[in-house]
């Protein structure tokens, strides 16, 4: 295999096996820590797969008597926490502290066989003592029971709360735990959504104290860190095109990024199976699936797809006229061809599809593109009310009487794949936005 990367989510890792990596994250891991240590009650607030238990799971592989609780599929969390206590366990640690005195163990008693843990059992309930309530594990399974168990345990260990997938519907009894003066560090992860729904103020204002929050946390050194960590082999062909499937928001949580590399190499990986070196092979079909063979052939085929489209969104929009083909126009005494042409409210809209495989900054077409202040048809001017350049390039300089939109490489590959959705949000933003400046502009003039 070369990447290693678990099944579903590395959140599902035991304790042993989780990996953090990546600056952001060591920082926020650092902040848990630090709130650990001084004893104060913190949340980590993200969205679904932005890696909230793996900061707890690296939390409980560090820190001693951390008890790491799931709430994801409990209804009450004293329910969680009971099934987290091992009995024998607290025995064990519990029966050394014991003083024999203290409870009437004897001399004679040990003379006539009676053992001490025998006798402790019978005492159980006779002494206000968290040592004997410890050992005899003497609490009602319940929500009080378990404060009671807890500010208890405090006599064995430095105990820590980690609480993970707090719902809604355990934000009451989560106030009343912090609440409730037990003096032991919390760190819970929140899920984004409910988060949003809290309307008290109270828990609000403890849950931000120390808030650690994950939504839109990642660097592209974080993304970096992640890819390497489980496809190093691969990793410098693989973090672009993840990098660039982020910022294109094709990915959005650390689990999508897991699942895209492991989909995409396992796919390869089987195409691969027969080559006599499988790391290079994977290399080529990564590289092959996710770039542009022919940029500025599947540019006119892009302008083809966006002229369909907009054909069929001008009642939408207003629009009175779209060329079917590219329009070829003079500008300065030279030529070139408008890939994209349409007429609204009497304004003509020229546009250009510019999809690049190298780093170049200037294009002849652009610039004359900026130049361009009128275009006839069919006998009869039109004033250019808009220019715009749709670019998989960030380089492209582009004159400010120019709207450049970008479009991911990744973004542009999925369209000429028949992704029409992509292609039509992006058209109905260019679109949207026209509309925009068009009535901010008639404000203006009106006032």
């Amino acid at each position: 295999m070369i990447c290693n990367i678990p099944k579903v989510t590395v959140t599902t890792w035991n304790s042993n096996n989780v990996i953090l990596v990546g600056p952001t994250y060591k920082q926020y891991l650092d902040k848990a820590l630090n709130s650990i240590r001084n004893n104060d009650i913190a949340s980590i607030i993200g969205q679904p797969g932005m890696g909230k238990t793996t900061i707890l799971k690296k939390v409980q592989e560090i820190v001693k008597d951390a008890l790491y609780m799931d709430l994801a599929s409990k209804n009450e969390i004293e329910d969680e926490f009971w099934s987290k206590i091992d009995k024998n366990e607290i025995r064990q640690k519990v029966l050394p502290r014991l003083d024999k005195k203290k409870y009437g163990y004897s001399f004679w008693k040990r003379l006539l066989g009676v053992k001490f843990e025998d006798w402790l059992m019978r005492v159980c309930g006779k002494y206000n003592d968290p040592l004997l309530r410890l050992y005899c594990f003497d609490y009602q399974k319940d929500f009080d029971g378990m404060i009671k168990a807890i500010s208890d345990l405090k006599e064995i260990e430095h105990l820590s709360l980690l609480i993970d997938e707090v719902r809604e519907n355990h934000i009451p009894k989560i106030h009343r735990l912090i609440n409730s003066g037990l003096g032991v560090p919390i760190l819970m992860a929140v899920p984004t959504e409910v988060y949003s729904k809290i309307t008290d103020l109270a828990i609000r204002r403890r849950l931000d104290e120390s808030r650690i929050s994950l939504d839109n946390a990642l660097t592209s050194e974080d993304i970096k860190e992640i890819v390497d960590a489980y496809c190093h082999e691969i990793s410098d062909d693989l973090f672009t095109i993840v990098l660039s499937l982020w910022n294109g928001r094709e990915l959005n949580t650390v689990s999508s990024i897991l699942q895209f590399m492991k989909s995409e190499v396992e796919k390869f990986e089987k195409e691969c199976s027969n080559s006599q070196d499988v790391v290079n092979c994977v290399k080529e079909k990564l590289k092959e699936s996710h770039s542009l063979k022919n940029p500025e052939e599947e540019s006119k085929r892009l302008e083809k797809m966006i002229r369909d489209l907009l054909s069929s969104l001008t009642k939408e929009f207003q629009v009175t006229y779209v060329h079917p083909r590219g329009k070829r126009v003079e500008v300065k005494g030279k030529y070139i061809t408008l890939g994209i042409f349409f007429i609204k409210d009497g304004n003509a809209y020229v546009g250009l599809v510019k999809l690049l495989n190298d780093d170049r900054t200037d294009d002849d077409e652009v610039k004359l593109l900026s130049m361009l202040e009128k275009v006839e048809h069919e006998k009869k001017e039109y004033p250019v009310e808009k220019r715009f350049i749709i670019t998989n390039s960030q380089k492209l300089n582009v004159d400010s009487t120019v709207t450049k939109v970008e479009l991911t490489t990744m973004e542009a590959i999925r369209i000429l794949q028949g992704d029409s959705e992509i292609l039509e949000e992006k058209l109905k933003e260019i679109l949207n936005s026209f509309n925009a400046k068009t009535s901010s502009a008639s404000a203006v003039v009106s006032t």
